[in-house]
């Protein structure tokens, strides 16, 4: 069998047994992770037979880089700029800790030193790609734990080099060779430095110049380039592939283009993930798991225990809340993918035996499956056993983004977790209704100095109020605009999506909320928070991208209330059958237009002709747009125009005769 066809049966073999796994899972609320790790038991060489580890392991690197390179998109480098305290002091108490415990007990048990020390190295790193997956599946990313067990994550991830280069040492060579390496070392670090500001540099620019092509083939070639090009410099610097590419996604976090290099990456990051997380399943030697299985699951129990006291004690020590700690600290209690590479070299320089090492990978292995299942547990410990103040339940709950903590207003950061001093600003949110479009009154926004019990409500309107009950808008030409003319007057909140380049860097000099991004994507519209949004404006002409929004849109939000411009009445139909609630179609707003000029024109407009034309135009929309939803002729005029499917009885205010009177009045843009 040549090479291509294994690698294609290998991938067909791998999905199909992970498809099968994965719904059967589904009944028993298995996480996607435990998933995979079963795949990789049941399909590897101590499972059937059939796949080779060999054989997925460069679909598994190539899913860990696109991963990690995501996970930098989402991180601000001024945020984590802000986390030094945690990443530097925090992390070091806890890698310095770990290793000195497992240390200790190694030597009391009577394993030689340098053994015990190398354990020590194997046991402190962490799980980034299984922690970070989990955290983006449950939004908690962008949460205080989220945030600082990334710092820590990040600080581990790094050490992992200068651990590499001390392995000859503890192995027994000579002193020369580290002062090689040590050279190499400062070297490489210099270059790094170098590639890094390079790209924070010159790689927004790129993106700009291929954005405003406006050809989505090219943007995501050049964001694979980006990715793996960066990852790669990086790499010839003693930098894993894969924190290379997290720092290239790090580089980039800043520019105007980075959910929508999430949202093009996404759909193959999640395939090739996966296959990471089936090649550690492979690894599982279950003839020796079976053997030895209480033995290693004490082993396993205490490790994740050890760790999570040890992690815990290092965050409280640099002063984080004791619920955020917590969290943080269940987080990271696994052993992580880059301590088997560190474990290999070990063995190859003969400092642990291939007994030690199996009994090392076998409970490496088994603290990350029990990890999806003690992260989801911590928060009920946290609510049930410690006593929260409200900032801390908001976190458990919910996180808080990174605008929540550092108060750019006041010109002052705080470190992550810590508790916050001074007053706030308050920013009241606007009045908001069950639907927001469906009031054109809203309360007006007001500054107060609140007391200590408003502390959270404060840092909720910095961020969460923001974006809750707004208003979507999806395209920002002539119609757009109008749109957000009429949102401004009304005082509901908005944020705007944009996929011309030269607009949305020219509206946020303004100081829009614009945001660049396909609003067909899912890592858009939840960036844009849709799960909390009362309506969706979708602008745009194109009919299927309108399509494939509305779906989006829906699917994230069933309540969410969807208006759509399209251009053809024969689309009527089929977006109403997508879920939207209003559509406004550019045919039947021009013929109805055409035939007011053509009345009026010549004629003295009295009452009885204004009352008798009203109702002309209530028979015509009838007639080009209701009767295809089998809806009653409107009898009599109103001032507001009252157009509702069946499924919402709903009188639209006057922002939906802007949306018309845009869509029938203005010229076409280019944008638009």
């Amino acid at each position: 069998m040549n090479t291509e066809l294994e690698l294609i049966t290998a991938v067909f073999i791998i999905l199909a047994c992970a498809l099968a796994i994965l719904m059967l899972g589904r009944r028993v609320k298995m996480p996607v992770i435990i998933g995979y790790f079963l795949t990789g038991i049941v399909v590897g060489p101590y499972g059937l037979g059939i796949i080779n580890e060999s054989e997925v392991s460069l679909l598994a690197e190539l899913g860990v880089i696109l991963l990690m390179f995501t996970i930098g998109l989402e991180i601000s480098l001024k945020n984590l700029l802000s986390m030094k305290k945690v990443v530097l002091i925090g992390g070091a108490l806890q890698l310095c800790l770990t290793a000195a415990v497992v240390w200790s007990i190694l030597v009391i048990l009577g394993f030689p030193s340098n053994t015990a020390i190398f354990a020590g190295f194997l046991v402190a790193p962490s799980s980034t790609a299984i922690i970070m997956s989990l955290y983006q599946q449950s939004g908690d990313i962008d949460s205080h734990h989220g945030k600082i067990a990334l710092g820590l994550l990040i600080f581990q991830d790094i050490c992992v080099i200068p651990m590499m280069l001390l392995v000859p040492i503890i192995a027994g060579t000579s002193a020369k060779d580290l002062g090689f390496e040590l050279l190499n070392l400062g070297a490489g670090l210099v270059l790094l430095g170098f590639v890094l500001v390079a790209a924070i540099i010159f790689v927004p620019r790129l993106l700009t110049k291929v954005a405003s092509f406006r050809n989505q083939e090219l943007f995501v070639i050049t964001t694979v380039v980006i990715c793996f090009g960066i990852a790669w410099l990086m790499s010839l610097n003693g930098v894993s592939l894969a924190l290379g590419a997290f720092l290239a996604g790090v580089a980039i976090s800043e520019s105007e283009y980075s959910y929508e290099i999430i949202g093009q990456v996404m759909p193959i990051r999640d395939i090739l993930t996966s296959f990471f997380f089936v090649s550690v399943g492979m690894m599982l030697n279950l003839t020796y798991l079976t053997s030895n299985l209480l033995a290693l699951a004490a082993i396993a129990a205490v490790l994740i225990l050890g760790k999570t006291v040890i992690n815990f004690l290092s965050l409280k020590v640099i002063g984080v809340m004791s619920a955020v700690a917590f969290l943080s600290a269940v987080g990271i209690s696994q052993i992580g993918e880059f301590s088997f590479i560190l474990g290999v070299s070990g063995l190859e320089a003969g400092i642990v035996n291939n007994e030690t090492y199996q009994i090392f990978l076998t409970v490496s292995i088994m603290t990350m499956a029990v990890t999806p299942y003690i992260v989801n547990f911590a928060p009920t410990v946290v609510k049930k056993y410690m006593p929260i103040s409200e900032e801390e339940e908001r976190t458990v709950n919910g996180g808080v983004c990174c605008a929540d903590i550092c108060d750019e207003d006041e010109g002052e950061e705080r470190e992550y977790g810590e508790e916050e001093s001074g007053s706030a600003r308050v920013k009241s949110a606007t009045a908001a209704t069950d639907t927001p479009v469906a009031t054109a009154t809203a309360a007006s926004a007001a500054s107060a100095a609140p007391s200590s019990t408003d502390a959270s409500a404060a840092m909720r309107s910095r961020y969460a109020d923001r974006y809750k009950k707004h208003v979507i808008v999806v395209g920002y030409g002539i119609c757009g605009q109008f749109v957000v003319r009429a949102l401004k007057k009304t005082g509901l909140k908005y944020v705007i999506l944009e996929m011309n380049p030269v607009t949305v860097a020219a509206e946020r000099k303004k100081g829009e909320e614009i945001i660049y991004g396909d609003a067909s994507h899912d890592v858009i519209l939840n960036h844009v928070k849709v799960s909390k949004a009362g309506s969706i404006v979708v602008t745009i002409p194109n009919g299927e991208v309108t399509k494939a929004i509305i779906t989006t849109a829906r699917r994230l939000n069933p309540n969410i209330y969807i208006i759509a411009r399209v251009r053809f009445i024969a689309d009527i139909a089929e977006l109403y059958r997508l879920g939207t609630d209003e559509v406004i179609v550019d045919e039947r707003e021009s013929a109805i237009e055409i035939f007011k000029r053509t009345v009026i024109n010549g004629s003295t407009i009295t009452p009885e002709l204004q009352k008798e034309l009203d109702l002309c135009v209530k028979q015509m929309r009838w007639e080009l747009y209701d009767r295809y939803l089998e809806k009653p002729m409107i009898e009599s005029a109103e001032e507001t125009i009252h157009v509702s499917n069946a499924a919402n009885n709903f009188v639209f205010h006057p922002l939906l005769q802007m949306i018309q009177t845009a869509d029938r009045n203005m010229p076409k843009s280019k944008n638009s």
